[in-house]
């Protein structure tokens, strides 16, 4: 992304057959504001591992994916009428998320857009779901898209995390900000701010609970109504500062109490929000799976599309 325009945008279609496809409609504005190109992309399962025998996989690749180009190309026809530089290709391999993550770095991306797939909790816990794993490794801006409504005017919500809660290096902030920022001068959209904080809990023998600059000490069973009242007021300060880093006036801001995966969607239909832009950190292993990552909590509950970012040092 170059001066708040993005030049190569990539699109994963995941069913080039589709009769409609959202990501593409997205793909095609954001591409028609800033005279971006666009790759269709589709990443095909390998027959082998789809349980086709081993005499027949090399001629089930080849008519699969002729037929995938013929859809991704009538796609392609629709955009370029609209004189946007479209490309296609088509890659058999599997898992698909290594396929898309390799044309990403091959193509020079800048921004990769898929259209979002219902996720139930058992299968994001138990299964390799292509979405999520792109949230967790993808290079460059993710941009999921959930609806099918053009962005007119639209307002962007930056999800901002003055504390940096769960090692998020401080500098996602503003690279959320400047990705909400780009697309809002793109579009013609404002963008509104959001923290989600969560309650002061009840405090244990050995456990500290605070905020950054607050010394509060262990011991008692549950918070203090003081320790309750000087929590909120040091997350309303580094909230504030936050919004003078970037240039957010008061009245688009949306300090929240509660849990991200409620809130964060509850403040979006609130504003009417168009976009959520959001920082995703890569966990691995026990850890992720218990913990989880905030961006895959939310990422079902939100009715609008999502930006997600990772930090551009661990990229």
């Amino acid at each position: 992304m170059q001066d708040g325009k993005f030049e190569r945008i990539l699109v994963a279609v995941a069913d080039p057959s589709a009769a409609s496809n959202k990501a593409l409609r997205r793909a095609g504005a954001l591409a028609h504001k800033s005279g971006a190109s666009i790759e269709l992309f589709n990443a095909m399962p390998s027959p082998v591992s789809a349980g086709i025998a081993h005499a027949e996989s090399e001629r089930f690749s080849r008519l699969a994916a002729e037929a995938s180009r013929v859809y991704l190309e009538r796609m392609a026809n629709r955009l370029r009428r609209e004189e946007i530089i479209v490309n296609t290709h088509v890659e058999t391999g599997y898992p698909a998320h290594e396929a898309i993550l390799r044309r990403i770095r091959f193509i020079n991306a800048d921004l990769l857009i898929i259209e979002a797939r219902k996720h139930n909790f058992f299968a994001r816990l138990l299964l390799t779901q292509t979405d999520f794993e792109l949230i967790r490794r993808c290079p460059v801006p993710l941009l999921v898209v959930k609806r099918a409504a053009a962005w007119r005017r639209p307002r962007i919500l930056a999800a901002l995390d003055p504390f940096h809660a769960n090692d998020k290096p401080s500098e996602l902030d503003g690279e959320i900000v400047a990705a909400a920022d780009a697309i809002a001068a793109l579009m013609g959209g404002t963008v509104h701010a959001a923290h989600v904080y969560r309650p002061l809990l009840s405090l244990i023998p050995g456990m500290e609970m605070g905020v950054p600059g607050m010394q509060m000490g262990a011991g008692y069973v549950a918070a203090m109504p003081a320790q309750v009242k000087a929590y909120k007021a040091e997350i309303r300060r580094q909230f504030d500062r936050a919004l003078g880093r970037y240039g957010i006036p008061r009245n688009r801001a949306h300090l929240l109490c509660g849990d991200p995966a409620f809130e964060l969607p509850a403040a979006a239909r609130s504003v009417r929000a168009a976009l959520v832009v959001m920082g995703a950190m890569s966990r691995s292993g026990l850890k992720r799976i218990f913990i989880g990552n905030t961006a895959e909590q939310v990422l079902d509950s939100l009715q609008c599309d999502v930006l997600i970012l990772r930090p551009s040092n661990r990229r």
